[in-house]
């Protein structure tokens, strides 16, 4: 994104992805800091009011999605867990990106931790 996820402003992500239609969704947002090893963390969740796309115009994360929820900033780490490793594995290491959570163990372990 250009910044660090620890230092959004308000529950919002910027994505490549289409981001049409998704308002009402729930947004999980991992950031994953510094060399390697990283250290991830839950860092906002939000459910989707506002779904824009194009909004920078020429930027490679053109659409944001954004809504009313909480940002966590590193207060959840999840470096090591099994629920970062199943994360993981369902979104190809990250390399996804913007995506759908189907793990129905992965979400319930999000809401546990928030």
């Amino acid at each position: 994104m250009g910044y660090s996820c620890i230092d959004i402003p308000a529950p919002q992500a910027k994505t490549s992805k289409n981001v049409l239609g998704l308002e009402g969704v729930t947004v999980w947002l991992i950031a994953g800091e510094g060399d390697s090893p990283k250290s991830y963390y839950l860092t906002s969740t939000f459910i989707a009011d506002k779904c824009e796309p194009n909004r920078y115009v020429g930027e490679k994360l053109n659409n944001q999605i954004s809504g009313h929820g909480k940002l966590l900033k590193k207060t959840i780490p999840i470096s090591g867990t099994p629920l970062l490793k199943a994360l993981r594995k369902q979104s190809a290491n990250f390399v996804n990106g913007f995506g759908e959570l189907k793990d129905i163990m992965a979400i319930k372990g999000l809401q546990a931790l928030v």
